[in-house]
């Protein structure tokens, strides 16, 4: 369980105020793993994870009728389908029209039938593997975050903002093994009551086996006193200027 042993060293180094979630997709309950019991959203269920809780949704305990379509823990119904799309449309004008909506619904295929289990957990009392780390923090504790994604690769990191956070932030990065963002949309800061310098970034436990390494790599590096960082910027020298082509 490596895993958990991670927590520490990430939030100790890249000053998060609280530790990630590990998030696990299972077709049975995990040993260890909490039972379900209530009903939550999937925001919530990140957030109470993220505060030291132990949950996990099903597909008669996810109490939002979104999350339980992103997370492929079921369908809605025609009439679910015809509500859902009045609420989006016509009361809290997520989308102008049906067919905005439809479109949206396209960018993304669910994981139908992937996992009849989602468990989330604090990343240090994690007692499953998890196929997800989430983070939810600042701007400024996460930028480093993605630096270290990007350490050994380089090259451009792509990522899906639209929809709620339960779609970009999990079934995207699920789907694609790239990382997960999202602002954390409207439902999810009422439902769950996210503070708004919070985002959310997500990373498949293939690329947090990278993110480790980078990070202690990049730590082997000397602490520099104060002003050395602008110091050697400024001795990066003159900028070359660029010259008009056929002019005199």
């Amino acid at each position: 369980m490596e895993w958990r042993g991670w927590s520490s060293k990430l939030s100790g180094t890249l000053g998060l105020a609280q530790e990630p979630v590990a998030v696990a997709f299972a077709g049975a309950l995990p040993e260890g793993a909490a039972p379900p019991s209530g009903r939550l959203s999937v925001c919530q269920a990140l957030r109470q994870a993220r505060e030291g809780a132990c949950i996990t949704l099903t597909a008669d305990t996810c109490g939002c009728p979104g999350g339980l379509m992103n997370l492929g823990l079921g369908r809605l119904s025609p009439e679910g389908q015809e509500r859902l799309a009045d609420f989006l449309i016509r009361r809290e004008r997520v989308y102008s029209s049906r067919v905005a909506l439809h479109r949206s619904q396209q960018t993304l295929a669910p994981p139908l039938g992937l996992a009849s289990h989602v468990c989330f957990a604090p990343l240090s009392a994690a007692t499953f593997r998890p196929d997800l780390v989430i983070f939810l923090d600042r701007p400024g504790s996460l930028h480093r975050l993605i630096g270290l994604a990007d350490y050994w690769e380089g090259g451009a990191l792509t990522t899906d903002l639209a929809g709620p956070a339960c779609r970009a932030g999990i079934t995207y990065p699920l789907a694609t093994g790239n990382l997960g963002l999202s602002l954390l949309d409207f439902g999810a800061r009422k439902l769950a009551g996210f503070a708004e310098d919070l985002l959310l970034i997500s990373v498949p436990f293939h690329r947090m086996i990278g993110i480790m390494h980078a990070l202690d790599d990049t730590s082997a590096r000397p602490e520099a006193p104060a002003g050395t960082f602008e110091r050697e910027v400024e001795a990066l020298g003159p900028p070359e200027k660029a010259h008009s082509q056929g002019m005199s």
